[in-house]
């Protein structure tokens, strides 16, 4: 695709790097078929290829975005299948989180939707506010058939969303001894995360035991937060650039490690853009990868046992890992 930068706007290397992402664009249309946004609403600026040349007006222009090229690049999901399918190799991931960066500092929001959006940043990256929002949501839920007609749809979906119970406290801790490998294989740090922590505390109790019968050591380094994704997709870059910093230099403190590894794939997904984001990259991998590359270690089956394994969309085109 034809691109129009000045040479100032290029001297910015975040500029310069979605104007090399854009002209790699060359209007194929093979992630329209693949794109959960286009084939639902069948317009083509909610495709890949038609996001990809409103953000490229607009970066080009500067300034205020139209309403309407907001509204069309709020509406992707950043699922990345996209980045599975085009053959050009476009970084599509550079271009949606610039855009989104260039919105939140150019566009001013309707005050409801800014108060919605700030919220969502001061509490999803925060465990303890979360829980305690979840514990508010539960007993709001009766309100939840009134919100649409004060046209609160989006609280209304929240809602639906929260559990009807609180998950079980689940300590995080190795196995007993009978179980414990010697820890001599290496040491990790496992991502604490914000989000599952709350909501699913027992995935990272299991995958703490998973790795020390692989004989790994498995750090929760002190001062570690939210990886930055929620922050990332909400076009707030400082603030995930922030968050980002501030892990790194808690993974330094515990001092050498093999990986970080995260059972969450957007978190995974976010880690592994550190380099970009942060200016620093990390060894970060993916439970699941991380299992791969040293074995499983001996399982007892269970008769009967049924497994499920999700594909997520950050796992399988973020990551790359299928």
């Amino acid at each position: 695709m034809r691109t129009a930068f000045s040479p100032e706007q290029l001297a910015d290397p975040e500029m310069a790097r979605s104007e090399a992402a854009i002209r790699r664009c060359v209007h194929c249309g093979f992630c329209t078929a693949t794109c959960p946004t286009y084939v639902l609403l069948g317009d083509e600026r909610d495709s890949p290829r038609g996001r990809i040349e409103l953000i490229r007006e607009m970066l080009e222009k500067g300034g205020t975005p139209p309403a309407a090229t907001v509204t069309h690049i709020d509406r992707c999901l950043s699922c990345l299948a996209c980045t599975t399918t085009c053959p050009s190799g476009v970084d599509y991931a550079q271009l949606i989180d610039h855009a989104r960066a260039h919105i939140e500092a150019n566009y001013v929001r309707p005050w409801p939707e800014r108060a919605f959006r700030g919220l969502l940043a001061a509490v999803l990256t925060r465990p303890r506010r979360l829980r305690a929002a979840l514990a508010l949501g539960r007993l709001a839920r009766p309100l939840e058939p009134l919100l649409p007609q004060m046209r609160l749809d989006s609280l209304a979906a929240m809602l639906r969303l929260v559990p009807a119970r609180a998950p079980a406290p689940t300590r995080a801790r190795a196995p007993a001894s009978a179980e414990r490998a010697a820890r001599t294989a290496g040491r990790v740090i496992l991502l604490q995360g914000c989000v599952e922590a709350v909501v699913a505390p027992q995935v990272r109790a299991a995958a703490m035991r998973l790795l020390a019968r692989a004989g790994y050591e498995v750090v929760l380094a002190p001062g570690e937060g939210c990886c930055g994704a929620l922050s990332e997709h909400l076009g707030r870059a400082d603030e995930a650039r922030t968050m980002a910093r501030r892990n790194l230099a808690a993974w330094r403190a515990v001092g050498p490690v093999d990986a970080v590894v995260t059972t969450a794939a957007g978190c995974g997904t976010m880690l592994k853009a550190y380099g970009r984001v942060a200016g620093e990259a990390v060894a970060a991998r993916d439970i699941l990868e991380f299992v791969a590359e040293i074995g499983l270690p001996p399982v007892k089956r269970r008769p009967g046992l049924a497994v499920a394994y999700h594909a997520a969309c950050s796992l399988q085109h973020g990551q790359k890992i299928t």
